[in-house]
């Protein structure tokens, strides 16, 4: 063979050689492409994930403030409710007829009024109970106990003015109902001065002094039964024997009462933490 003819057989055998290696170098290639691709794909699925949970926890976020202050509008709401009502109820007691009346309409009006805010009251506190929190539906059910307190306390006390009233109406013309009125007040004096409890303890028995107002006005007070009603005649007692419960007291101990209640409130109101929790 010549030189030409081993030549070709050389640069054919290169050739076929070439070939392999081409495909060897084309798949390393290939792979580290594919593994470029791979982490390129992870990277990015991992990029995705994180601006899926921020934008999530962001959501979240928003979700969680819009919540809370969509709870602490309801609750303000309760609240101020409740403190309107039972600012009402107080009013509507207030309001209670303290003259003698020639008819009992007014009375009955004003009777009626205090009947609707006493209701009014007890509806407002069950908003306040169902709201919450705990601390703040405590502290509004003791501020309703008093708030009914101090009504009774206003409402006898009016019954009293009423009743004083027609007494006296009729002392300008009836010597007998003179005499109890002067009965009646020369009684308060004695309890004054006797320091007789309006609660005594059991088994105590009144001053003599005091026994013998009480049996005297009884006494007067049989011979006007009809023109005094009974429940007239209970008012002038209890009050002469110190036994009607003095609404300011009252009023003062609501009034502390209410501080407390708004103290609570606001505490509510201002917390930061999940509203389930408040």
């Amino acid at each position: 063979m010549d030189l030409q003819g081993i030549g070709a057989i050389s640069a054919a055998a290169v050739a076929a050689l070439g070939v392999p290696a081409a495909v060897v170098v084309g798949r390393w290639q290939m792979r580290g492409a594919l593994r470029a691709a791979e982490e390129n794909g992870r990277a990015g699925v991992a990029q995705a994930e994180s601006t899926y949970r921020a934008a999530l926890d962001a959501v979240r976020t928003e979700a969680d403030a819009a919540h809370l202050q969509w709870r602490r509008g309801i609750r303000r709401d309760a609240y101020a409710g409740f403190l309107l009502a039972m600012t009402r109820c107080v009013q509507a007691a207030e309001a209670l007829p303290r003259r003698r009346l020639e008819t009992s309409q007014l009375l009955s009006a004003a009777e009626g009024e205090l009947t609707r805010a006493k209701n009014d009251l007890s509806a407002a506190l069950w908003v306040v109970k169902l709201e919450g929190p705990p601390a703040v539906a405590d502290r509004a059910e003791g501020v309703s106990s008093l708030t009914y307190e101090v009504t009774q306390a206003l409402a006898r006390k009016a019954e009293f003015h009423r009743a004083a009233s027609t007494l006296h109406h009729l002392s300008l013309s009836n010597p007998i109902a003179a005499e109890l009125d002067a009965a009646l007040m020369a009684l308060a004096v004695t309890v004054d001065e006797t320091g007789y409890n309006a609660e005594p303890r059991a088994g105590e028995t009144p001053p003599p002094e005091v026994t013998e107002g009480v049996e005297r006005a009884r006494e007067l007070y049989g011979r006007l039964s009809d023109d005094i009603g009974t429940y007239e005649w209970v008012a002038l007692l209890n009050e002469a024997l110190d036994y009607l419960t003095d609404p300011e007291a009252l009023n003062q101990q609501l009034s502390s009462a209410v501080e407390q209640l708004l103290s609570a409130c606001r505490q509510a109101l201002d917390a930061r933490t999940s509203t389930d929790e408040l």
